[in-house]
């Protein structure tokens, strides 16, 4: 998969990790939008769902801590 690697090029490298972010915030969203959506469910689906959700946003603070060092290599510092 070619959003595995990184690029040479620092602004390329944040423009995609930043779309990473958003892509990965939404589905967490969604995820955790669907356990109200669904009202009654099992337990271990709840679970599941939740870690799933839960994944998604430790990948999110990687990228984020990826972001900061990127900006930092840009000098534009963290807003």
């Amino acid at each position: 998969m070619t959003d595995d690697i990184t690029n040479d090029d620092p602004r390329t490298e944040l423009a995609r990790v930043e779309r990473q972010i958003e892509d990965l915030r939404q589905v967490a969203r969604d995820l955790r939008a669907s356990l109200n959506d669904a009202g009654p469910t099992d337990p271990e689906d709840r679970s599941l769902v939740i870690s799933q959700a839960e994944e998604q946003e430790a990948i999110i603070a990687e990228l984020e801590q990826r972001r900061r060092h990127l900006r930092e290599q840009l000098g534009e510092g963290n807003p």
